[in-house]
């Protein structure tokens, strides 16, 4: 008859078991007299047993209770519950045993209640290995049924395919069949490692074949797949593609040096298009950035932003004194505090300051530097659409040169240390406003950074992943809804980088900058946004059959087909950190400055053309459709 725990109320499954103990309990001690003694069992001899029998079985059936072993679900009984039982009885023979020292003062004759003290070693042996054998026993009896019923297929759970039978695959399976991820359970293990194949990870066989996912998983009727390789030897992209093509729902094992959890759980996760990218996230050192920003008032503009809110994240471990969020929006900021709050308690209360106000605003800014004294002021707010700022380029000048330039020198007559800006590679040879914008915002901190002892420097990085307003999140909502995918143009393409590994990047150059220097990133290779589309389609298509077509839409104004780092003879030079690179930009006077900033000022009070006055300050920024022209020319050439 096969087992079901549920036939039962909790308080009878827990009389069932108190009941089993109590008889093994007894015969446990029945069992080390005789292994003690090797003598045939007689009333005479077991007396002082028969005597001690009604307190022991109390003592033990309450020490186990106390121990936990009745809310014990020994359907996914492992080592460690084992090892449990083990304590709880050598507890409950030491009270046995020290019950019968006590119960011998009171009794005449002596030694009523006394056995020889190896019996009570014996005694605890045997309790281990009867008591803990029954729980292995009805593991093994409900496994086995549980097993029965995924070949009938008739139920509910999810069959899983585990890919790796290293350190993290076996977690996976283990902790999969203490039912710890749901109702699912694996049905076989994939590992390229000959000595591994063919033999079984707890039950479960071990089988060759990494590069044949798709015949296996429909071989196995494989509802779900976990990559369990924590610690990945090359790209895992073809082996997640694979996977994906195979209809299941796709999940991996958290790389080594992603796990921030306790313990020895493998971490696992849905597949994200960060997997999919073709380049490794780079992992910056932080030791160097800890010990700068301990201790330290950090300012952040924008700091609601996505940028922003996740310097925040990143600060917030490393003991700063006091974080100050400057954002003209209140919503993202309450967002994010209400998020911290979560995960540090009240201990952030006075750690986490939030400001309302904007750059564009010097004395609003003004107050909130003279109150909290920031000492490191990171400046992340900015206009950054593209094509919004193409309709509204005052804007993009109010908001991106005066509200840098305003916020680097209230920095400067607050004696802020260290002033850093986030930049764009849009801001290399623009084509756009919001790119020339982002360019004038460069050349204004590095010529205040001699005009005072704030040390000013900017970090420029590509497309940040997942940021506001970026493809991602389009593409993920257009494809959830059936598509079709918008596209400008087929031979775009652009460098990418997640928000966590800019907000890395920002507090790296932070805390290694001396003044002047402009940080670039070594972004690898520049993704063709087409063939992101396909795979975020691979990843997030409807598994109803369904087709997501990709629709090409045409450039929009000031986009160009391809972005660049640096501009022409800036070059670079190496830092400590191999991943991270300085260009050497060129510096204007704080004359050609001043005269910079008359000229944008004189035609925003005069209505004038802010796109011939940009061109005219900001030599490189060029037309897009000229630039993009030239490049399939070259091209096609």
């Amino acid at each position: 008859m096969a087992l079901n725990r549920n036939r039962l109320p909790k308080t009878a499954r827990t009389a069932a078991w108190m009941a089993l103990d109590a008889v093994l309990v007894n015969a446990a001690l029945l069992l080390a007299q005789v292994v003690r003694y090797s003598t045939d069992m007689s009333f005479a001899f077991f007396a002082n047993s028969f005597r001690l029998a009604p307190a022991m079985t109390v003592l033990f059936v309450l020490v186990f209770y106390g121990f936990g072993l009745y809310r014990t679900m020994w359907q996914y009984a492992s080592a460690s519950d084992v090892l449990r039982i083990a304590v709880a009885s050598f507890v409950a023979t030491v009270l046995t045993y020290g019950f019968s020292l006590v119960a011998n003062l009171f009794v005449r004759p002596d030694n009523l209640f006394r056995l020889h003290r190896m019996v009570y070693l014996l005694h605890w042996l045997v309790v281990i290995a009867l008591v803990g054998g029954s729980r292995l026993l009805y593991r093994a009896l409900v496994m086995r049924e549980r097993f029965s019923l995924l070949k009938s297929g008739k139920n509910d759970l999810r069959r899983v395919m585990v890919i790796g039978a290293g350190w993290a695959g076996a977690s996976v399976v283990h902790e999969m069949q203490r039912g710890n991820y749901g109702r699912c359970a694996p049905v076989l293990v994939v590992d390229d490692d000959r000595i591994r194949t063919g033999s079984q990870l707890s039950g479960v066989p071990v089988v060759r074949g990494s590069g044949n996912v798709l015949k296996l998983a429909s071989d196995y009727r494989v509802d779900e797949i976990i990559i369990a390789i924590a610690t990945p030897k090359g790209d895992l992209k073809p082996l997640i593609e694979k996977c994906l093509a195979t209809g299941c729902r796709v999940r991996r094992v958290n790389p080594l040096q992603d796990v921030h959890g306790e313990g020895n759980t493998a971490q696992v996760r849905d597949i994200n298009i960060n997997d999919l990218l073709g380049r490794p996230e780079e992992r910056l050192d932080m030791s160097r950035v800890e010990d700068f920003f301990c201790e330290k008032t950090v300012l952040i503009t924008g700091g609601g932003g996505s940028i922003g809110s996740e310097l925040c994240r990143k600060l917030m471990p490393l003991k700063p004194k006091c974080i100050v969020l400057y954002d003209i929006s209140e919503n993202y900021m309450y967002d994010l505090a209400s998020e911290l709050k979560l995960r540090y308690g009240d201990a952030i209360r006075d750690r986490l300051i939030l400001c309302v106000g904007s750059v564009r605003d010097e004395q609003r800014m003004d107050e909130v530097f003279s109150k909290y004294q920031p000492q490191i002021v990171l400046h992340a707010a900015a206009h950054k659409h593209v094509p919004l700022m193409e309709d509204c380029p005052d804007q993009a000048v109010k908001n991106n040169v005066f509200g840098t330039y305003l916020a680097a020198r209230t920095a400067i007559r607050h004696h802020v240390e260290r002033f850093v800006l986030i930049s764009t590679d849009k801001a290399v040879n623009p084509t756009n406003v919001m790119g020339a914008t982002k360019r004038l915002a460069e050349m204004i901190i590095e010529a205040l950074n001699a005009s005072g002892k704030t040390e000013f420097t900017a970090v420029r990085f590509g497309n940040v992943l997942g940021s506001h307003g970026s493809v991602v999140p389009l593409f993920e909502r257009q494809i959830r809804s059936g598509g079709p995918v918008t596209l400008t143009h087929p031979d775009i393409i652009r460098y990418f980088m997640t928000i966590p590994e800019a907000a890395s990047l920002v507090l790296q150059a932070a805390s290694i900058a001396k003044g002047g220097e402009l940080f670039v990133l070594d972004m690898g290779l520049p993704v063709k946004i087409r063939e992101l589309a396909e795979r975020m389609i691979q990843l997030y298509a409807p598994r109803d059959g369904r087709k997501v077509d990709i629709v090409y839409t045409g450039l929009r104004p000031g986009e160009k087909l391809y972005e660049e780092l640096l501009l022409d003879g800036e070059g670079i030079a190496k830092t400590e950190n191999e991943k991270i690179f300085i260009a050497k930009p060129e510096v204007i006077s704080m004359d050609d400055l001043n005269r910079m900033l008359d000229c944008l000022q004189k035609c925003l009070d005069e209505n004038g053309d802010m796109l011939e006055c940009l061109h005219k300050l900001v030599p490189t920024f060029r037309e897009a459709e000229q630039v993009n022209r030239a490049v399939q020319e070259k091209t096609a050439v």
